[in-house]
């Protein structure tokens, strides 16, 4: 297969790519280019490495010279070009996150970045400009090691070279394939997993040098046709890589090793359209993720296919540029730009670093927030939660009350709120409340504590749970205090598969009975005090931080965003911690439902943000607005229990 038939080869990985991520369902398998374009470069770069070695002129400095030549000049240009709308355009969250993506493709390292930061698939990936650059990581890794490999087997082994290539396609075929099952994110996106796709190309180079070079019409037909099924039938749902993947990888070898000059793959392969497109494929796959997440970015609702089809034609147009005037200049042998090794390097590291210089600062300062305009700012700095007085560690609370966690201190009467981060939230709107009722408020809280005595959840935040709620009760019991309220991320904290119970870990399956009696002795100890205890059930949550997209709705043009989520949903995902809040029967305990002031307003759903006032402020936290109207329901229970009668029954419950 000659270069031209290459360039087409190329051209027929990159526009699925290109359409699928644009959203075109037709081309629902897509994404499986990116296989081709690895069985591609396995080729190409086994077959130059190859040709240098026996002619005696393979260096490895040399190698990744041209590597650097052909990767980093347009690479470089379109992270640039990336970076005012980023500036102008993004939240400060994913600000940081495309921070973070700028030092990992620095440190060909996007991949991994990727892989913990959200799935290829995901539904917010297709507004992560620089998502695509996985792929580009993933093969920087591979020039690392192949090249090493095949320079030690030539020189002890070279009759090896082919036996040694097979067998690790092989095992790395068979891990891809147990991955996909096990861990099916970190197979998507690391070597391991993707290296037999790799070596697929370096074996086709092996075998055609080892004498295969006839052409033939039924078998290449049959691998263009392999790569076409795969486009248009495979779907995220298909567990690629695996062997589903053998599909598209054996397609694209098939037409490597026999879509020879005169069949009818190599003709179609190499005619203008797509020899073209194959020229500028690697510049058009570097334009069309960004162009695609700026355009979601700022757009109110999901831009028409009309509008996504326009932005490919316009990929290609910049790659044609980008290719012309940055690849070709670097890449040429007279004239070309940086012509010394040592001008190159210098200038690739600068370059490196300032992107490594400017991600950290990205990230450490949160996304650069104040680069936005001033009212979204403001709304962001108007709707965080508060984390006054929220302890860490086991430091802070060796002696309680706290002193510098009590509000209003001078009145006669003191309540406490016990509880988590979630409690912290909620703490500042309580003690005004109650301020202007001459009642003073403890603040005892702990992150990832909810109020249980003796019992923590294993996340190492949460080691000192146990102790800290056992303190906690301890003083309440004995203290003046004479109404607690409990308030906690419930969902997250009895939904854990594991938790200690007095040093002893135990699975859920044989401790729920404990925790449901460690609930009931915590809120009895109380009880049994005389004090009155208020559980501030579970709230309606968010799948994303909702005081950020309620200030990125509003920076693409909507005055007053409204956010809700199905009621139904959420009373099903709240369902286990209403079973355990609901246990306790004691008179003296108060139950305040969120539910009943956010649920309902429309019909079958759940507010976190209503016509620009948000109620939520990442996916947990209450902000100021929430948390006045969450204890606007508190005071009404409250003030109902006050006026029951000798019975004393609570006037607010969830039942």
């Amino acid at each position: 297969m000659i270069y031209r038939e290459i360039d087409g080869l190329r051209a027929a990985a990159v526009m699925p790519v290109i359409l699928f991520h644009a959203g075109f369902s037709f081309f629902s398998g897509g994404f499986i280019g990116v296989d081709v374009f690895f069985v591609i470069s396995g080729f190409l770069i086994t077959s130059i490495i190859l040709e240098e070695m026996r002619n005696g002129t393979f260096s490895l400095a040399a190698f990744y010279e041209r590597r650097a030549r052909r990767l980093l000049p347009a690479l470089f240009l379109v992270v640039l070009c990336c970076l005012p709308f980023a500036w102008l355009w993004v939240m400060p969250e994913e600000f940081r996150t495309f921070s973070d993506s700028l030092i990992a493709t620095s440190l060909s390292g996007a991949n991994f970045l990727f892989w913990f930061k959200s799935g290829y698939f995901a539904p917010e990936a297709g507004e992560v400009p620089l998502l695509h650059i996985w792929s580009l990581a993933v093969e920087e890794q591979y020039y690392m090691f192949f090249p090493l490999l095949v320079l030690f087997m030539w020189k002890r082994r070279p009759n090896w070279l082919f036996a040694v290539l097979v067998a690790i396609a092989f095992a790395s075929l068979a891990y891809s394939e147990w991955a996909s099952r096990v861990f099916p994110s970190a197979n998507f996106y690391f070597l391991p997993s993707r290296a037999w796709e790799f070596l697929a190309g370096s074996i086709c180079s092996l075998a055609q040098l080892k004498g295969q070079k006839r052409g033939s019409n039924p078998l290449s037909l049959l691998g263009f046709g392999m790569i076409a099924f795969s486009v248009f039938y495979f779907d995220e749902t298909s567990p690629i890589p695996s062997s589903l993947a053998l599909v598209p990888v054996v397609g694209a070898m098939l037409v490597l090793l026999f879509a020879r000059q005169g069949t009818f793959v190599a003709a179609l392969l190499s005619t203008r359209a797509f020899t073209l497109i194959g020229r500028i494929s690697y510049s058009a796959y570097l334009w069309h993720q960004p162009l695609f997440a700026f355009a979601r970015i700022r757009s109110i609702d999901p831009p028409s296919l009309a509008v996504m089809g326009a932005l490919a034609c316009l990929s290609l147009v910049l790659a044609y540029g980008s290719w012309r005037l940055v690849e070709q200049p670097f890449r040429r042998r007279e004239r070309r730009l940086l012509p010394s090794t040592r001008s190159l390097v210098a200038s690739v590291s600068l370059v490196l670093a300032a992107f490594i210089a400017f991600g950290i600062y990205g990230h450490d300062t949160r996304g650069i927030p104040w680069r936005l305009p001033a009212p979204i700012k403001e709304f962001m700095a108007d709707n965080d939660w508060s984390k006054t007085c929220l302890l860490e560690g086991s430091s802070g609370w060796d002696a309680m009350p706290i002193e510098d966690c009590i509000f209003n201190g001078s009145h006669a009467e003191t309540y406490a709120i016990l509880g988590d981060s979630l409690a912290s939230s909620l703490t500042p709107a309580l003690a005004k409340r109650l301020d202007s009722m001459n009642i003073g408020l403890q603040q005892i809280t702990h992150s990832f504590c909810a109020p249980v005595a003796d019992v923590s959840m294993l996340p190492h935040q949460a080691r000192d749970c146990g102790t800290f709620n056992a303190a906690a009760i301890d003083y309440l019991v004995k203290s003046k205090v004479k109404t607690v309220f409990l308030a906690a991320s419930w969902k997250i904290f009895f939904e854990q598969p594991r938790y200690i119970f007095n040093g002893e870990e135990v699975a859920i399956s044989d401790g729920g009975q404990r925790l449901r009696d460690a609930f009931d002795k915590t809120v009895g100890a109380l009880t049994s005090a005389g004090i009155r205890v208020v559980i501030i059930y579970p709230h309606p949550r968010g799948d994303t931080e909702i005081a950020a997209k309620v200030a990125k709705l509003m920076h693409k043009g909507t005055p007053a965003p409204t956010i809700t989520i199905a009621q139904d949903d959420f009373l099903q995902q709240s369902s286990p911690s209403y079973a355990y809040l609901d246990d306790p029967k004691d008179r003296h305990v108060l139950r305040v439902d969120p539910a009943k002031i956010f649920c309902g307003i429309e019909t079958g759903r759940c507010d976190l943000a209503r016509e620009g006032k948000t109620f939520i402020s990442d996916k947990v936290h209450f902000t100021p607005a929430g948390a006045e109207a969450v204890v606007d329901e508190i005071l009404v229970a409250l003030r109902q229990d006050d006026m029951t009668d000798g019975n004393g029954m609570a006037a607010l419950s969830s039942n």
